[in-house]
């Protein structure tokens, strides 16, 4: 059995420090048990807090992180920042992930894209999830991300009444 190497771009927050660790490690897991091999390779988005402002500016910068990791030719994108997708509005998630792919594609090396909220809202689908409870640290700020916790149940098809958030002001 030949092992395949999947090469895995991840487009991160520059002040993140535990997604670049956690993914691999769960890669490397999975070698344990799988064929497939993994090479990792991430991109920053420059954020010192987690503000709406910078939230917002990291949408221009998350194109400039698709590019450079397209010209490494990754088998496969992902947007490591799921309060920056939300705080862009319903379905913001599929406008992102639209944009990242046509930027590597127009860059010569297509790959598919998934945002961090693109996986919350399959994986609540796929185990049909009817009642959602959201613990988030972020700023008191962003009170209003509850909404697009709602937003996310209507799309599972959960009742948005269902949804309890707390969000742990820092």
């Amino acid at each position: 059995m030949s092992k395949r190497i999947y090469r895995i771009g991840q487009i991160v927050p520059s002040s993140n420090i535990t997604m670049e660790t956690e993914i691999p490690a769960m890669l490397r897991a999975r070698e344990t048990v799988e064929p497939e091999r993994f090479t990792f390779h991430s991109s920053r988005m420059r954020m010192k807090r987690v503000t709406k402002e910078e939230l917002e500016a990291m949408y221009g910068d998350s194109v400039r992180c698709a590019l450079w990791l397209s010209d490494a030719c990754v088998d496969a994108l992902v947007y490591a920042c799921l309060v920056a997708i939300m705080s862009m509005g319903k379905g913001y998630h599929r406008q992102s992930e639209a944009r990242l792919r046509d930027a590597s594609a127009e860059n010569g090396a297509p790959a598919p894209v998934v945002t961090s909220a693109g996986a919350l809202v399959d994986g609540l689908k796929t185990l049909g999830a009817k009642k959602i409870s959201v613990i988030a640290p972020y700023v008191c700020s962003l009170r209003e991300q509850g909404a697009s916790f709602r937003e996310i149940a209507k799309l599972v098809g959960a009742s948005p009444a269902t949804v309890r958030t707390r969000l742990l002001c820092g």
